[in-house]
């Protein structure tokens, strides 16, 4: 809507486009793409674990080592437990998990008793829980006594 004011005054002259080309009054044509069933499809590429790396245990926390401190340079150590997320399968016929992680520490000790406050947390098998513990570790930051 316009002022009162404005009502009573001319609407401003439109401008045309400064160039008009052949080129710009014809519709653009869009590149058509072929069809997915006449491309042929890469194959997926599974990334499995390393061969020397052990499997995982469901349900048992570990303490392993992460990446050093930017400032400092020193080695630190974090909790990580893998548990089973919900009741199926995945499509490739294996037990969905997931893997948790506590925050890293620079005290080797102090991950060891994250591990324990995870495997607690988890004693049931609930991911809700195991989850929410190590969201609070993470966000207090503290040691656990």
């Amino acid at each position: 809507r316009r002022s009162p004011s404005r009502r009573n005054s001319p609407p401003p002259p439109r401008r045309e486009s400064r160039s008009r080309s052949r080129k710009a009054a014809e519709p653009k044509r869009r590149a058509v793409s072929p069809s997915k069933s006449a491309s042929p499809s890469a194959p997926r590429v599974r990334r499995e674990p390393p061969a020397d790396a052990p499997p995982a245990q469901i349900g048992k926390a570990e303490v392993v080592e992460s990446k050093p401190r930017q400032s400092t340079g020193e080695p630190t150590f974090r909790a990580e437990i893998m548990i089973e997320q919900g009741a199926g399968f995945g499509p490739s016929g294996r037990m969905r998990t997931m893997c948790v992680r506590g925050p890293s520490r620079v005290d080797r000790n102090q991950a060891v008793k994250d591990a324990e406050a995870l495997e607690d947390a988890g004693a049931n098998g609930e991911v809700k829980a195991v989850k929410s513990c190590a969201a609070a570790m993470i966000k207090t930051g503290n040691f656990i006594p």
